[in-house]
């Protein structure tokens, strides 16, 4: 008898424990409307929006030359994800002309720079050499290394963590505004 319950009681105990834990590390699941457990309980908490827009002319030491016209709308969260949204246009006559842009999915902080990292489509605007007009996916990096107008507004853009652009603003601007 004394063994039985024993059993039960193991039985018991592993079946709470595997519980508990699969609540913990199971993925978390959609309810109707594609949203999840977390969403319904609440968003998370909004640290910054950063909204710019602008044209910038592209620096050295990086491997594109030429104008930029750029537009971001971003909402960092304090979980670490984020919203919103960045596009890039290389112009035509620039050395490597196109449109890259796309959905940022994350960020964080470098000392004082704000990274956000982007997932999206690259569009090549044909030129000698280069074959143009369709998109290929492309991840890619935005870091921003000072907030601010024509002459002090600066970020880069990396793909693969290698520099292509860096970029100065030379009209518009870049705003971060905490919540």
């Amino acid at each position: 008898m004394i063994h039985r319950k024993l059993l039960i009681a193991t039985a018991i105990l592993a079946s709470v424990v595997i519980t508990a834990c699969s609540e913990v590390t199971a993925p978390q699941k959609l309810v109707p409307g594609g949203l999840t457990a977390a969403a319904i309980l609440g968003p998370a908490t909004v640290v910054a929006t950063i909204n710019g827009g602008g044209t910038a002319e592209m620096q050295l030491p990086g491997l594109a030359a030429g104008r930029t016209a750029f537009g971001m709308e971003v909402t960092l969260l304090a979980d670490g994800s984020a919203t919103g949204h960045v596009d890039c246009v290389d112009q035509h006559g620039d050395n490597l002309p196109g449109n890259i842009f796309g959905e940022v999915t994350s960020w964080r902080m470098e000392g004082q720079v704000v990274v956000l990292n982007v997932t999206g489509k690259l569009v090549r605007f044909p030129r000698p050499g280069v074959t143009g007009g369709h998109p290929v996916p492309v991840s890619f990096t935005l870091k921003i290394q000072q907030f601010g107008g024509a002459g002090v507004g600066h970020w880069t853009l990396e793909v693969g963590g290698r520099l292509f652009c860096v970029e100065l603003l030379t009209s518009g601007q870049i705003v971060y505004r905490p919540e």
